[in-house]
C-alpha cells in the first residue's frame, strides 16, 4: 500500500489537502514560525485570492509587519562573528598556530607595527598618494548538475551525486578561469557532494588541489521541506503553478516543512553533528537562505578578499543569489530575476571600501548586478546539447554518476626517457627468443639481422631487470633477517568482528587514526627520487587509493577529520578514499608538515644516476644514515619549495630566514618576508616536523576530542609518527616499509597497529613487505582498564549461568 504525503494550503482563509504518493508519509508543523509561508506570500488579499497577486504587492503592510527575525536566527552581529570564527578555526584548513614563545613574542611587535604602519599610511595619503591596498575578486560558481536535478526534482540538502555532464560544466568553468587569469587562493564551498566534488574537478582543471578549502553548511542549498525529492512538474500539476513557482522564486514564501522522522531530515545527518537544533531548518525561504549564507560573507569572505586574496565559492543556485543579493543590495521583487547558470564563473571586483565595480565596456552581466560573467550564458548549453546527441549513441554517458580523474602531468624529459627505457624493456623480454642454451635473442640493431648478448662466464644469457626495491625505497635494508623468536605475529581486524572505527548510536567515542600511504606514482614506478616534487597518482595508484577506501568501508569505518600533505598524490588519496565511503563532506586538512621527506639535489633523479654522479660510498651513506642529509638545492632551484610562491603563502608556522628576506627583498625591489623552507632533509629532520605536527595539531583537535582520524601522508612523514607512538628505535627506521594503499589502524585506547582483513584469507605478510622492522610494528596490544572490565563482565555472566543451570537441574 502506498503511503502519502499532506500538503495543507491557504488560499483564501479555505484550507485545501492535497495528497499525493510518497515513500514516507510527511505533515507540515503547525506552528506559526514554520507553517506554509507563515500565511504572507500565499495569503489573497481583501480583493482576490491570486497568489501572484500577492506575489507583486509585497510591499503591502502585512509583509511591512513581518520582521527579519522570522526568517533568520536572532543572533547578535557579535554572535555571529563568533559563529563564524568558531567554524573557521575548527579543523581550518591553514594552520596559524605558532609555539607559544613565538605568539608571546610576535603579538607586541605586531602592534607596534600596526601603529607604525598607520601613521605612515596617513602620512603617504596626506601627500596625495593612493594606497596600494588592491581587495581581491571573488567568482561565483554553480555545482555541476546532480542526479536530481537532471530529472528536475526538489534537491535542496538532499545528498545526490553529480552526473557526467555535470563534471564536464566543471571541466568548462575550470578552463574559462584559467583562459582569464584567475587564480583562487581560498575556496568556499558546502557540504553537499555534489558541491565538495565540483571542487575537487575545479582543483583538478586548475592543478592546484593544494588550495584550502572551507566546507561551510552555511553555503548548502535552500532547504525545501516537505518538497525534497518530488519532482517539480508533479508538484505544480498537484498544487498549481503559481503556488510552486511562488515557493521558489519568492523571497519570504516557504514551502511545508518536513518532519524530524523524515529520511531526508539534516538533523539524522552525521555530517551535521556540530550544528544545533535551532540551527538545522525543517524548510526555507530564499530569505532565510541568504540570512544563513551572509555572515559567512561579511566575517570571512569579505575579510579575505580585503586582504587580497581572490576567493572562489562553490555553491548552489539559491545561497548564490543570496550573497549576490548582499554584495549588490538587491530588492526583494529584483531578486527573482536573478540567475546562476551552471558552468559560467561570475566575477565581481571591488573598490577599496569593498564596495562592487561595476562592469567594464563590452563585458557580460546580468540585470541589477555588478558581477561579469566569463562567457556568454547559452554557448555552454549549446555545447552540451551537443554532446547529449553522443549520449544517445553511447547510453549512459552523461547519467552515469561522476567519476574523478585525476590530471595527466606533463612528464620531465627524464621521465618520459626512463618510463620509454622501461616499456622497451618490457617488450625486449617479452619477445626474446630462447632457442639454444647459450644466446639470447633481444634486438635486431643490424644489418644482420640480430644481436646476441651473452654471458661469457658461463654462458647464459644477461638480462638487466629493475630491481623491485630500487624501484620503491631510497633507504637501503640490512641484510639481516630475524631470529626465530622475532616471529611476528599480526593483529589482523576480521571483517565480521566489530572495528574500532564504527561507532554505534549511544556508544563511547573511541578515537582511532588510520594511516594510509598515498597510492603509487609514475616516480614510484620508474625508480625516482619524488620528495617534495609533485607528481599525481599513476592509475594503478588510484586503484590503491580506491581500494584502501573500500576496505575502511567494509568494516564499516566513519571518519571526522582528514589530515594530508600539500603534495598532489596525498590529496588524490585522500580525495578516492573518502569519496569511496561516501564521506565526502569530512574536514580535510592541508599540512606541509606531513609532506615527504625533502631529497635536495636528489630530487628526480634514480639511484644510478646519483651513483654514477657521486659514487656508490655515498649512496650508502645517505641511504643508511639516519641524521644525513643529501646534498641541498640552490634557492633558486625549481625544487626548492620556498619557491612555489603560490604554496608558500599559506605558512605561517616556520621560521623566518633572514639570508633569504635579505636576498629576495634585494632582488625584488621591495620588502619580503621569506621562510626557511628545507632544502634538502636526513630521515631525523622529517620526523622533526610530522612528529610534533601529530602531537601538538591533531592530537589536541582530534584524538583527544575522540575523533576518529584518517591520515594520508608519505612513507617518511607516517614512519615519523609510528616511531613516535610504536617507539621505534632509531637504528630501525629505515628498515621499516609501509605498502602504498595500506590502511594501517592504531588503536589510541590499546596502543598497536591493526591490519584490516580484506576477505582473501591470504596472510598479509605474504603480500605486503613491511621490512625487518615489522616486528616493532606490530607489537601485540596492550590489555587496558577496558579489556579487564570486558573479563569481569564476562566472568560473572558466566557465573550467573552456571548458577542458573544448577538451580534448574535440582528443580
Amino acid at each position: 500500500m502506498k503511503s502519502f504525503r499532506s500538503i495543507i494550503l491557504i488560499v483564501s482563509s479555505i484550507p485545501i489537502v492535497v495528497a499525493f504518493p510518497r515513500p514516507t508519509t510527511l505533515r507540515p508543523k503547525t506552528t506559526p514560525s514554520s507553517s506554509l509561508s507563515t500565511s504572507t506570500t500565499l495569503h489573497s488579499s481583501n480583493n482576490g485570492n491570486n497568489a501572484n497577486a500577492n506575489n507583486n504587492n509585497a510591499n503591502n503592510n502585512n509583509e511591512e509587519s513581518i520582521s527579519i527575525e522570522q526568517y533568520s536566527s536572532c543572533l547578535s552581529p557579535s554572535q555571529e562573528r563568533n559563529s563564524i570564527r568558531k567554524e573557521s578555526n575548527t579543523y581550518s584548513p591553514i594552520n596559524y598556530n605558532r609555539p607559544k614563545w613565538q605568539s608571546t613574542l610576535v603579538t607586541p611587535l605586531k602592534k607596534v607595527g600596526k601603529m607604525a604602519m598607520s601613521k605612515l599610511g596617513k602620512a603617504v595619503l596626506s601627500r596625495g598618494a593612493s594606497s596600494d591596498a588592491k581587495p581581491g575578486s571573488l567568482v561565483l560558481m554553480r555545482c555541476g548538475e546532480s542526479e536530481w536535478t537532471k530529472t528536475g526534482r526538489f534537491t535542496g540538502w538532499a545528498d545526490p551525486d553529480l552526473v557526467g555532464e555535470g563534471v564536464l560544466e566543471i571541466e568548462h568553468a575550470g578552463r574559462l578561469l584559467l583562459s582569464e587569469g584567475y587564480e583562487p587562493d581560498i575556496i568556499y564551498t558546502s557540504r553537499l557532494k555534489r558541491a565538495v566534488k565540483s571542487t575537487w574537478t575545479i582543483l583538478n582543471s586548475l592543478e592546484a588541489p593544494y588550495l584550502p578549502v572551507y566546507k561551510s553548511w552555511r553555503l548548502n542549498e535552500r532547504n525545501y521541506g516537505a518538497l525534497t525529492g518530488l519532482k517539480k512538474m508533479d508538484a505544480a500539476e498537484m498544487l498549481g503553478t503559481e503556488v510552486v513557482q511562488a515557493w521558489r522564486n519568492s523571497l519570504r514564501a516557504r514551502p511545508p516543512p518536513m518532519k524530524r522522522d523524515d529520511p531526508y531530515y539534516p538533523g539524522n545527518d552525521r555530517r551535521y553533528e556540530d550544528l544545533t537544533e535551532d540551527q538545522i531548518p525543517l524548510t526555507e525561504s530564499l530569505m532565510d537562505c541568504m540570512q544563513r549564507a551572509r555572515p559567512l560573507w561579511e566575517y570571512s569572505i569579505s575579510k579575505e578578499i580585503k586582504k587580497g586574496n581572490t576567493v572562489l565559492v562553490v555553491a548552489h543556485t539559491n545561497t548564490l543569489r543570496g550573497l549576490m543579493q548582499v554584495i549588490d543590495g538587491i530588492s526583494e521583487k529584483d531578486i527573482q530575476e536573478v540567475s546562476m547558470p551552471g558552468g559560467i564563473p561570475f566575477v565581481y571586483k571591488f573598490d577599496s571600501e569593498m564596495k562592487p565595480l561595476p562592469p567594464a565596456e563590452g563585458k557580460i552581466s546580468q540585470a541589477h548586478t555588478s558581477g561579469i560573467f566569463l562567457e556568454k550564458p547559452g554557448l555552454l548549453k549549446e555545447a552540451l546539447k551537443r554532446t547529449e546527441e553522443w549520449d544517445n549513441v553511447v547510453p549512459g554517458f552523461l547519467n552515469q554518476p561522476a567519476t574523478f580523474y585525476p590530471k595527466v602531468q606533463r612528464q620531465s624529459t627524464v621521465e618520459a626517457s626512463l618510463l620509454e627505457l622501461k616499456e622497451e624493456k618490457v617488450k625486449a623480454e617479452r619477445s626474446a627468443i630462447t632457442g639454444n642454451a647459450e644466446a639470447t635473442v633481444v634486438g635486431d640493431p643490424n644489418d644482420d639481422g640480430q644481436l646476441i648478448i651473452t654471458n661469457m662466464a658461463n654462458g647464459a644469457p644477461t638480462t638487466s631487470p629493475i630491481d623491485p626495491e630500487d624501484e620503491e625505497e631510497f633507504e637501503e635494508f640490512d641484510a639481516r633477517t630475524p631470529d626465530a623468536e622475532d616471529e611476528i605475529t599480526l593483529n589482523i581486524q576480521k571483517a565480521d568482528e566489530a572495528s574500532p572505527g564504527v561507532i554505534k548510536q549511544g556508544d563511547t567515542k573511541d578515537p582511532v587514526v588510520v594511516f594510509v600511504r598515498h597510492g603509487r606514482t609514475p616516480h614510484n614506478n620508474l625508480g625516482l627520487f619524488t620528495g617534495w616534487a609533485d607528481p599525481p597518482l599513476a592509475p594503478d595508484g588510484v586503484e590503491d587509493a580506491k581500494n584502501a577506501g573500500r576496505l575502511l568501508k567494509m568494516h564499516g569505518f566513519e571518519f571526522d577529520v582528514v589530515y594530508t600533505s600539500w603534495l598532489q598524490r596525498a590529496i588524490e588519496t585522500a580525495w578516492y578514499c573518502v569519496d569511496e565511503l561516501d564521506e565526502q563532506w569530512l574536514p580535510m586538512v592541508k599540512s606541509w608538515r606531513l609532506n615527504e621527506r625533502m631529497y635536495g639535489a636528489l630530487t628526480g633523479k634514480s639511484k644510478q644516476m646519483i651513483a654514477n654522479e657521486y659514487g656508490e660510498d655515498q649512496l650508502k651513506k645517505w641511504r643508511r644514515g639516519f641524521k644525513i642529509q643529501p646534498p641541498p638545492v640552490s634557492s633558486y632551484s625549481l625544487s626548492y619549495p620556498g619557491n612555489d610562491y603560490k604554496r608558500t603563502k599559506y605558512v605561517k608556522d616556520l621560521r623566518i630566514s633572514l639570508m633569504e628576506t635579505i636576498n629576495r627583498s634585494i632582488e625584488a625591489k621591495e620588502f619580503q618576508i621569506h621562510r626557511k623552507f628545507p632544502k634538502a632533509e636526513s630521515l631525523w629532520d622529517c620526523m622533526q616536523r610530522s612528529i610534533p605536527f601529530y602531537t601538538q595539531r591533531i592530537v589536541p583537535e582530534a584524538v583527544n576530542q575522540g575523533k576518529r582520524v584518517l591520515i594520508t601522508s608519505h612513507e617518511n612523514a607516517i614512519r615519523g609518527i609510528l616511531m613516535h607512538l610504536c617507539e621505534i628505535p632509531e637504528e630501525a627506521m629505515n628498515q621499516l616499509h609501509l605498502p602504498n594503499g595500506l590502511p594501517l589502524v592504531y588503536n589510541v585506547k590499546r596502543k598497536c597497529i591493526t591490519l584490516l582483513d580484506d576477505g582473501s584469507g591470504i596472510d598479509p605478510m605474504e603480500v605486503h613487505d613491511f621490512g625487518p622492522a615489522a616486528q616493532y610494528l606490530f607489537r601485540p596490544c596492550e590489555l587496558d582498564d577496558d579489556f579487564f572490565d570486558q573479563m569481569e563482565q564476562q566472568a560473572l555472566a558466566n557465573q550467573e549461568g552456571s548458577s542458573e543451570s544448577k538451580e534448574a537441574v535440582a528443580a
